[in-house]
């Protein structure tokens, strides 16, 4: 089974630009509620979250099989001067390079993964640019990504009473 935690974290440690920006790791459940970010929030000052909490759905493939697909949330934020636009359009633009990077990898990714019979959707990775102040003073962007796998959907008469 994917673990999204043990992966977007070590994308998150190897990236370069993640690194040499200082980027934090951390787990979320939402835009609304950034737990992680907000806990790190004095002492950090990019930061780079997953949300696995997100609503799925299970499918039929072409060949018969059934597969569960999951959406993952990535955010990647960064702090800057409150009123300081050259400085948020800056922290924006690095914040791109990232995601830019993030989806090579996702790219680079999808065959190694298809041997452990995960299907990482790449044909389509949308992105948002946060809009006015999410978080006082950050900045930044999340995309969604959806990865299918295959799921065991066989009658089992044991687990029913009749």
């Amino acid at each position: 089974m994917f673990n999204s935690y043990d992966y977007f974290a070590e994308i998150c440690a190897k990236n370069k630009l993640t690194v040499a920006g200082n980027y934090k790791f951390c787990r979320v459940t939402g835009l609304g509620n950034l737990e992680e970010v907000i806990q790190n929030f004095k002492r950090e000052q990019a930061y780079f979250c997953i949300d696995d909490t997100n609503d799925g759905t299970t499918f039929q493939g072409a060949g018969g099989g059934y597969f569960e697909r999951r959406m993952y949330i990535v955010y990647i934020m960064k702090k800057y001067p409150l009123n300081d636009m050259q400085a948020q359009h800056a922290a924006l633009e690095e914040c791109r390079r990232i995601y830019r990077s993030v989806c090579s990898k996702l790219v680079f990714d999808r065959s190694r993964l298809l041997n452990s019979q995960i299907y990482l959707n790449t044909d389509r990775i949308p992105y948002y640019e946060m809009e006015g102040y999410a978080i006082s003073g950050v900045t930044g962007l999340y995309t969604m990504i959806s990865i299918d796998e295959p799921v065991n959907l066989c009658y089992n008469a044991n687990d029913w009473t009749e």
